[in-house]
């Protein structure tokens, strides 16, 4: 089975929809998004700000600087006293950045951030009143 079948069903929906979306998914092909294992709800958020107005390799290139010098876990990056200035990162990754990291890291140790385990089993709504 082709990695990309699991797109099928969205496909056949967009295109069902209306005569402009038929002819935007033929004009626009087959999609070829290679998915990802999924990752802990914490580690999508740190990724997310890490690729803000980022090329990609740029983004893979902080996230790796990252990761070597705070492991991914919550607690260690909350603890860890760190900032724009005191890191390789420091042409890279804003106050901002750095502030809404500690926040992620905070609310996921907290509970507000749930497990993926546990996000997996709310819908939609419980996760947005979260927010």
């Amino acid at each position: 089975m082709s990695p990309f079948a699991r797109y099928d069903a969205s496909v056949a929906f967009l295109q069902d929809l209306d005569d402009d979306w038929a002819a935007l998914v033929a004009h626009v092909g087959p999609c070829l998004h290679d998915p990802k294992a999924a990752r802990e709800p914490y580690e999508a958020w740190v990724r997310a700000i890490g690729y803000q107005q980022l090329t990609a390799k740029a983004g893979d290139a902080i996230i790796a600087r990252l990761k070597a010098l705070y492991p991914d876990t919550p607690s260690r990056r909350l603890r860890t006293s760190w900032s724009p200035s005191s890191t390789p990162c420091a042409h890279a990754v804003s106050r901002d950045q750095i502030a809404t990291i500690k926040a992620i890291a905070e609310g996921t140790l907290s509970g507000l951030i749930p497990p993926r385990n546990v996000a997996g089993t709310m819908d939609d709504e419980e996760l947005i009143a979260r927010s």
